[in-house]
């Protein structure tokens, strides 16, 4: 299983009692769901998109937010969108700095 990792950028706004920022590790298919989860997109339509059942979608979504640290769907939109907008400012020649820095993690075996 493939796992990849998604940082709250420090400027996020942090849960009450928060100190650290936490560091989301996403499987593959949770990291599909959190991308098009940038469209604002309903489970129905995101069921549609990734040819998956809704309840699936549910799943993955309550686990996306819950790693993100218990936000709001609409944080984890805004944070998919920002995700989607610095990964194609790192293409060559387009400047930009990754706000939600994501690093593939080891695989585990």
């Amino acid at each position: 299983m493939r796992v990849v990792s998604y940082s709250v950028p420090v400027w996020f706004p942090p849960r009450t009692g928060e100190d650290v920022r936490p560091r989301a590790r996403l499987t593959e298919q949770e990291s599909a769901v959190f991308r098009s989860l940038a469209t604002g997109a309903s489970n129905q339509e995101l069921a549609v998109e990734l040819q998956l059942s809704v309840s699936t979608v549910k799943f993955h979504v309550h686990n996306i937010r819950a790693k993100l640290g218990g936000i709001s769907r609409l944080q984890a939109c805004l944070l998919a969108a920002l995700a989607r907008e610095s990964a194609g400012s790192q293409e060559p020649g387009r400047p930009g700095a990754d706000p939600l820095r994501r690093v593939p993690a080891a695989r585990r075996g």
